[in-house]
């Protein structure tokens, strides 16, 4: 009997063998995190997600109802960042740095703290640079009051869309596909840190390789398919309780996303990027990601057709799903 036959037909055997090939896989998981976040990414000298991150504090800072002198280490390290910058000074994450600092000093202007050791280092360190035309810091922000058309709009987007698997073969229209980023981008991100990307799919060559490498595909009309793939970046996060924070955020650009397709009559479909290392790693390839970048989900979209089949994907009692505590 061949080892393989004997592997299956032994209970205890094929179980053990399941249990080491699920910690392998967490293991790799461990590996990219411990590699990629942002500590080992400013090792690299990428302070991208590390401005981000800094900047995102000093703006909660500027819109405390009672506010106080606050700020003292993470501007002192956002100054940092900005001296050891690598990249472009063009780049929006540079251009952002410099911009907090500045709407900072404007901030403990406007409340007379302007004695402060570390406004005065501040404006000094800003005597060199331009303020850039980015707006950074707090605004007020004033509850909108929805039409009833308004409302119903939004209610109707939401409660009528449903995962569909065939499609109309037409191209998509950029007006629409920008429509549905703007939705991506304005999805909440952790401390607006924006790790997460949108990719389409246009390369025959990419295109063949997630027909063949994506679970649960069998039943669509691959050639009237658009593939989009959410990313996210473990450079964007700070210690091991984030390690569960790339596919959350993701997941939020991600149903955004589909909405604001759905808002412009494009169907879709989620595929659950459930593959192993392997696989994962060579399409990452295809897709020149950088190391740091992993991919969430995989969406399948085209223009929906007249009329088609969905399965029923009966929903849970309201009872069943929400309680008090």
């Amino acid at each position: 009997m061949r080892f393989k036959e004997i592997v299956k037909q032994n209970k205890t055997i094929r179980k053990t063998g399941k249990i080491l090939k699920i910690y392998r896989e967490f293991l790799g998981d461990a590996h990219g995190f411990s590699s990629s976040y942002i500590e080992s990414a400013e090792e690299k000298e990428n302070y991208k997600y590390s401005i981000l991150l800094l900047v995102h504090s000093l703006e909660k800072g500027m819109c405390m109802p009672m506010p106080r002198p606050f700020g003292g280490g993470k501007i002192e390290k956002l100054i940092a960042c900005i001296t050891n910058y690598q990249g472009n000074t063009d780049d929006f994450e540079y251009r952002m740095a410099i911009a907090a600092l500045f709407s900072w000093k404007e901030f403990y202007e406007k409340h007379g703290w302007d004695n402060d050791k570390l406004y005065l280092k501040v404006n000094d360190f800003l005597a060199s640079y331009t303020k850039p035309e980015i707006v950074v810091g707090s605004k007020k922000y004033v509850s909108e009051k929805f039409s009833n058309d308004e409302v119903n709009n939004f209610e109707h987007v939401l409660l009528t869309r449903h995962s569909v698997r065939n499609f109309e073969t037409r191209e998509l229209r950029k007006s629409d596909i920008d429509f549905a980023i703007k939705c991506f981008q304005e999805a909440p991100t952790a401390c607006n840190r924006q790790m997460c990307k949108v990719i389409l799919v246009k390369s025959e060559e990419v295109k063949q390789l997630l027909d063949e490498t994506i679970i649960g595909i069998s039943g669509f009309n691959k050639d009237a398919v658009n593939y989009f793939i959410v990313t996210y970046d473990l450079a964007a996060f700070a210690y091991s309780g984030e390690r569960q924070q790339g596919l959350f955020n993701a997941g939020l650009c991600a149903m955004n996303f589909i909405n604001g397709l759905h808002a412009r009559r494009i169907g879709s479909c989620c595929l659950q990027w459930s593959n192993k290392h392997t696989e994962d790693l060579k399409v990452r390839k295809a897709l020149k990601l950088q190391d740091s970048e992993r991919i969430a989900v995989v969406i399948a979209a085209g223009y929906y057709l007249e009329e088609t089949v969905i399965p029923c994907s009966v929903r849970k009692d309201q009872k069943e799903i929400y309680k008090e505590v």
